[in-house]
């Protein structure tokens, strides 16, 4: 529990881009010394209850404690910041952004074809470092340190209509695949992850037809 969480807030939590007030810095919940349910404990009782209900969605700022909370961003085979889906998002004008170039690799179907953990765990090493890099750079700010990947669904019927998001039918080899791109995507430092994944998904999603 204490490495997952300190790791966790690792990557959901970052200094916001303003001044913290005297003594922020000091709050228990930034010290990864601190035992973890004490960090939490603490974290929990300087939220208002506004602001609680403002961390059940989109990318919440709580300035006044240098708080700023990622959101999630699609990763399946490199981020997706941009193209057709709109995936770059929009600006408070509701302006489309202009898209940022990432890193594309084949779809799951031509990465679980490769059979090869080394390279999935490259791969899921690049994705994440240009997840942080984006979120975290002060001319982008865009994207997400949790990243929707990888899929372990398995592909069991030709019927269905995402089947190209499945490395393949087998539970050892998707399995096998899809560790060793989590393990590039969160890096290899124990204590603070690079990204964070998101695999999914969570139900019978690999039965859908369609």
């Amino acid at each position: 529990m204490g490495n997952l969480f300190r790791s966790v807030l690792g990557v959901v939590v970052v200094l916001a881009g303003v001044p913290m007030a005297r003594g922020q810095a000091e709050y228990p919940f930034r010290d990864s010394k601190v035992p973890s349910e004490q960090r939490i404990t603490d974290l929990l009782s300087r939220l208002t209850v506004d602001e609680k209900i403002s961390l059940m969605g989109g990318q919440p700022k709580i300035p006044r404690l240098g708080l700023k909370f990622s959101g999630q961003v699609e990763g399946l085979h490199g981020l997706a910041l941009g193209g057709p889906g709109h995936w770059e998002g929009r600006d408070a004008e509701k302006h489309y952004k202009q898209p940022l170039p990432t890193t594309t690799f084949p779809q799951e179907r031509g990465l679980g074809n490769t059979w090869d953990t080394d390279l999935l765990q490259k791969i899921g090493a690049l994705e994440g470092y240009e997840a942080r890099y984006d979120y975290q750079s002060a001319k982008y700010d865009r994207g997400g340190l949790i990243v929707r990947a990888p899929n372990v669904d398995l592909a069991r019927d030709p019927r269905w209509g995402r089947s190209e998001e499945s490395m393949g039918e087998d539970p050892y080899l998707v399995g096998t695949l899809s560790v060793a791109f989590q393990h590039g995507l969160q890096g290899p430092d124990p204590e603070h992850w690079q990204a964070a994944s998101l695999m999914k998904h969570f139900l019978a999603n690999e039965y859908g037809v369609g």
